[in-house]
């Protein structure tokens, strides 16, 4: 006899929050870890750019902004496949293609080749192992979502200690060229991992309904009940009349008849009622693309986008924004570790945090708020190096504590059936704003001779949304209060 969905999920070695979840959670991270070495090393590839082939900063980050926002752009139909296929499908292919793309860089000729292969491939496939990785998680877990999530990306985390310094020693001994072809390589360590991962048993629709299966079920019981209920022998047992045995002969044919048309009925209701795979799948899509106008999927998307703005923009300028400030490459790089140092201590911090349920993921958000836009506004005006690593250390603390929490809090506000579809978009909504970096950085850096106007966007940023996730920390504690007023009336009438 099958199992049920609720006993699958309480198996405590393969349900929900049990020791499978943990390893399949561990093969995530490894995953995660290889694709994103790319987008980890930007700061030396965008620096690499502008040395090799001379071009303008403008010019030099569209390979980079072009991935990161098709890695943001690409989700909805990422997502959309984790639904109509499967996350272990989109995983065969993503984390392969991503790191051959990147090897593919070694032939590049000019800017045009790496915004190609480094940008629209690179990217299209980051996307597709980033949604996976996040709807996977968040299948596998419950009460324990968000340190999932944080032990995911603090395993991605820890690339940041040495992906740059890595990086940046590949292009200083064989140019940028090479330096892609090697990083694409130990990229490919990550499609080993896959092997393992697929979604939990309880996730996995069936081709068929349990009331077709029961149609089947009742064909075979007529075929095999029909010959006996009709035999000789049955009839010759019963001690009665002619007459009788003749009557009763009759009312069995036509209880047999009736029967064996029994199963065409219950089929054309089956038809009726129950939606094919097809149909499903549209009216669940439907029902997601609505849940894309709410308020609390628009809030989401917005506050993400700024902690991505701000992760990216760091990523992105710190070898050059040290260069600017009388360092040479190989100590710039190094404000990326101190970054990577904060970002590791906070990440798996802030999801044991939340689901002990010492913070609220709202109040961790606004706190994260609070420190980007400070580390950031600081930045402007500290310019001597040991100043410049404690702010990177800010900027890593603030995005550490915030970056894991786009599924669970997805999860809370819009639970798991439709998180593909929703993860998707959020991470879409993220990539709109990378298209407005290169022309900030054309213009306060080419123009104006510096990026302190790009630091002051970024903590205005921060800033606002201070203030709307004040309102709506204030918003949640106001509802729970109501909550447990009413179940305090309600429990006198329950007695």
């Amino acid at each position: 006899m099958p199992r049920s969905e609720a006993s699958l999920m309480r198996d405590p070695l393969f349900g929900v929050d049990s020791r499978w979840s943990w390893i399949t959670a561990g093969f995530l991270g490894w995953v995660l870890c290889g694709v994103m070495m790319g987008r980890q090393a930007a700061g030396v590839v965008f620096y690499g750019i502008i040395e090799t082939f001379g071009v303008t900063r403008k010019q030099a980050s569209w390979p980079l902004v072009v991935s990161g926002s098709l890695l943001s752009i690409g989700a909805p139909f990422m997502g959309y496949l984790c639904r109509r296929f499967s996350c272990r499908a989109v995983l065969l292919v993503c984390p392969a293609v991503a790191a051959v793309s990147v090897c593919l860089c070694y032939l590049a000729d000019g800017v045009l080749f790496l915004t190609i292969f480094f940008g629209l491939i690179h990217g299209m496939a980051l996307s597709g192992a980033f949604v996976a990785v996040n709807v996977l998680v968040s299948q596998h877990f419950d009460k324990r979502r968000a340190t999932a999530c944080s032990v995911i990306f603090t395993l991605t985390g820890l690339n940041l200690l040495y992906i740059p310094p890595l990086a940046e020693m590949l292009r200083a001994t064989y140019g940028i060229r090479g330096a892609l072809l090697l990083l694409g390589g130990v990229m490919l360590n990550s499609c080993p991992a896959v092997i393992i991962l697929r979604s939990p048993v309880w996730m996995e629709r069936p081709d068929s309904s349990p009331a077709v299966e029961d149609v089947q079920l009742v064909k075979k019981s007529v075929s095999k009940a029909g010959p006996s209920l009709l035999g000789p022998d049955t009839l010759q047992e019963e001690s009665a009349s002619e007459e009788e045995r003749t009557s009763q002969q009759s009312l069995w044919k036509a209880v047999v008849a009736k029967a064996r048309s029994f199963q065409d009925l219950v089929a054309s209701c089956v038809r009726t009622q129950s939606p094919r795979p097809a149909e499903r799948d549209s009216q669940s899509f439907v029902h997601a693309l609505k849940l894309f106008a709410t308020v609390p999927f628009v809030v989401n998307a917005l506050s993400f986008s700024v902690v991505i703005f701000g992760l990216t923009t760091f990523v992105l300028l710190h070898v050059d924004l040290g260069t600017d400030r009388g360092l040479p490459p190989e100590r710039a790089v190094l404000l990326l570790n101190a970054f990577a140092v904060g970002d590791l201590v906070v990440r798996p911090l802030s999801g044991i945090i939340i689901d002990s349920g010492l913070l609220s993921l709202d109040v961790v958000m606004l706190l994260g708020y609070i420190i980007q836009g400070c580390a950031f506004e600081l930045f402007v005006w500290l310019d001597s190096f040991p100043l410049m690593l404690a702010c990177s250390t800010l900027v890593g603390v603030s995005n550490g504590s915030r970056v894991a929490l786009q599924a669970p809090a997805l999860a809370i506000d819009f639970g798991i059936d439709a998180l593909p579809l929703l993860m998707g978009g959020l991470v879409f909504a993220t990539g709109l704003v990378h298209f407005t970096r290169p022309f900030l950085f054309g213009y306060f850096r080419d123009l104006h001779g510096s990026y302190d106007g790009i630091l002051h966007v970024v903590a205005g940023l921060n800033a606002a949304f201070v203030v709307l996730w004040t309102l709506k920390v204030i918003a949640r504690k106001r509802q729970r209060s109501s909550c447990t007023a009413m179940e305090a009336v309600k429990e006198p009438v329950q007695c």
